[in-house]
């Protein structure tokens, strides 16, 4: 089971699972975002990979931005509010470039596998772990927040994902993906 720390957040993977945070990768730091950079990345590449007797193997990629609001000590990003859907989407779109670019020329073999893998799985599925604010509803994360960010997600990544989730550590375990959230 792998477990990866993003931030404040921890994530656990079920064993038919390979994850590594993404922008932690020599590929993306060194090679993809070197100066003059401006490549976003995700911050987990996942892929599942799951064999059911008498039928092919199915496997999925898993790209997971991560975000956690519960304690706010500097104000956010204007990116990271009104713009997070379009901010996520910019995401995954620089990540799938860069796993192309990874699976052809990353010097690390693990990181080279795991994008290859990903860029080969049939299912893609986008997903931002967000999690929100927790006092009183303000101007900057106004009720129904994340079910605005969710609608907006799928007008935009839908040629990718048709049905992206936005979750939480609360809803992650009825959501039905390999991993926990804490």
């Amino acid at each position: 089971m792998a477990t990866l720390q993003v931030d404040t957040l921890k994530f656990d993977f079920e064993s038919t699972v390979s994850a590594q945070i993404y922008d932690q990768w020599q590929h993306y730091s060194s090679v993809w975002n070197a100066p003059p950079g401006g490549q976003k990345a995700v911050d987990v590449i996942a892929v599942n990979v799951v064999t059911v007797e008498d039928a092919p193997t199915e496997s999925t990629a898993w790209l997971i931005e991560a975000k956690d609001f519960r304690v706010i000590t500097n104000p956010p990003k204007a990116s990271n509010i009104s713009g997070l859907a379009q901010f996520v989407t910019e995401k995954v779109q620089h990540t799938l470039a860069g796993l192309a670019d990874a699976s052809a020329k990353a010097a690390l073999p693990d990181e080279k596998q795991l994008a290859t893998d990903a860029l080969a799985c049939p299912t893609k599925r986008v997903v931002l772990h967000l999690e929100p604010h927790t006092g009183v509803h303000t101007a900057l994360f106004p009720i129904g927040f994340a079910a605005s960010v969710l609608q907006r997600l799928r007008q935009l990544v839908t040629a990718i994902d048709s049905n992206p989730l936005v979750l939480n550590i609360a809803n992650t375990p009825a959501s039905g993906v390999p991993w926990t959230a804490s």
